[in-house]
């Protein structure tokens, strides 16, 4: 179902496949699994505090406190389904992952504009029939205008001027973003020491939680509006699996804080005084450092350089990046599977006709596997193509698309 519209044939087909081949109890019991809270998910399939806090790590990856219903899902796809191919790491650094997908639409008849900021979708009546430019260049669009962006963006920046359905505008509104995220970038001289296992220096993904009642605390911390005493760390250690990555043999850790709060209110500690992200990004990077030092003493005298990136800068460089939430809107049950984006509207297009919204907002939400994408795709060349042409069409970007899907898997 993860790959098929949310409400589609395709996706009934799934359900009646998996109920003949495993049964009504066993598909119950999957859904059981999908809908529980990590801590849930955790307590009832694993016996070591360790283990229950991996689930609890994956969950916030998107927006779920260990106690939040619905957080199962992520962990059970990373953990239970993904073990064997582990998480794929782009030779060179993740643009090349980027520069492959452009090469890709470059080579069969697509042309990728940069540094070209749309500031208007243009309309004519009630259908898409462009985009403007910053520059105030205009580009028509013969079939289709598709925003991979999140809904605020889309609707109450780039339509501001065009009236929509008042319903539709109180969905708008009502759009929930989750916590924001802070990136730490250090340039390090060697590897860290980790205390822990001999092996850890050949593994390109660390969680510091440590346990499921921190990450409980982190997580209630931040919905509150205060910077958590105790972030969880996702540390990204690519360099011990990637030497390609750094000209010679200087190493680089990127860290993914959360979660912490859009708006600041204080300080969980009581040491950081700043209520704006302008300000508290150093210190709370500091608190980072430090914690990071508790795990690999010694790493913070073998820190070259460092970048901060706070919620605040993380949506001053991407305006989909609401108050810092990296996966464009909270993932809860009720903006979640049929009514992510809205109840209504789960199947890509929107009100107005010829616009179609993609990404992380849509189903099926989060995650770096261009599946929304795909899918609205589908849907809009869905009325010029009759089964076999879409059949072969499928299988025609399929072979482009082939080695991509490895490293999504």
């Amino acid at each position: 179902m993860y790959g098929a519209p949310i409400l589609s044939a395709d996706a009934g087909r799934a359900v009646l496949n998996a109920l003949r081949e495993q049964g009504a109890t066993e598909l119950l019991e999957t859904a059981q699994i999908i809908l529980s809270s990590t801590r849930e998910l955790g307590t009832e399939y694993f016996e070591t505090p360790e283990a229950r806090a991996l689930m609890a790590c994956w969950g916030l990856h998107l927006d779920f406190g260990p106690d939040v219903s619905g957080g199962g899902m992520f962990p059970f796809i990373e953990s239970f389904t993904g073990l064997e191919e582990g998480i794929s790491i782009t030779t060179g650094g993740a643009s090349n992952l980027v520069d492959a997908l452009a090469g890709l639409v470059e080579a069969y008849g697509g042309s990728i504009r940069t540094d070209a900021e749309v500031t208007r979708v243009l309309t004519g009546g009630d259908r898409a029939i462009g985009v403007e430019l910053a520059s105030g260049e205009r580009i028509g669009a013969r079939r289709a205008v598709v925003g991979n962006l999140t809904p605020t963006v889309l609707f109450e920046d780039l339509l501001a001027d065009h009236p929509l359905p008042e319903e539709f505008e109180r969905k708008v509104e009502s759009y929930q973003y989750g916590p924001g995220t802070m990136m730490v970038h250090l340039a390090l001289d060697e590897l860290p020491d980790w205390r822990g296992p001999d092996d850890l220096d050949e593994f390109a993904y660390v969680h510091i939680a440590p346990y499921v009642s921190d990450l409980a605390s982190t997580y209630t911390d931040a919905q509150n509006g205060l910077i958590p005493e105790s972030p969880l760390l996702i540390v990204g250690q690519t360099t011990a699996v990637d030497p390609s990555r750094t000209p010679n043999d200087e190493h680089i850790l990127w860290i993914q804080v959360r979660a912490l709060p859009s708006e600041i209110e204080g300080d969980a500690a009581g040491e950081i005084s700043a209520t704006g992200w302008d300000e508290a990004g150093e210190p709370v990077a500091d608190r980072v450092v430090e914690k990071l030092e508790e795990y690999a003493p010694g790493l913070e005298q073998s820190i070259s350089g460092r970048a901060v990136l706070s919620p605040a800068d993380l949506e001053a460089q991407n305006p989909n990046l609401v108050g810092g939430d990296s996966v464009a809107g909270s993932h809860h049950l009720r903006q979640n599977f049929l009514w992510r984006p809205f109840p209504g509207w789960s199947g890509y297009e929107m009100p107005l006709e010829s616009l179609y919204l993609c990404g992380a907002a849509t189903w099926p939400g989060g995650g770096n596997n261009g599946t929304s994408g795909y899918l609205a795709a589908q849907r809009i060349l869905e009325p010029d193509l009759p089964s076999k042409a879409l059949g072969a069409a499928e299988g025609y970007a399929g072979r482009g698309l082939a080695s991509l899907r490895a490293a999504i898997r």
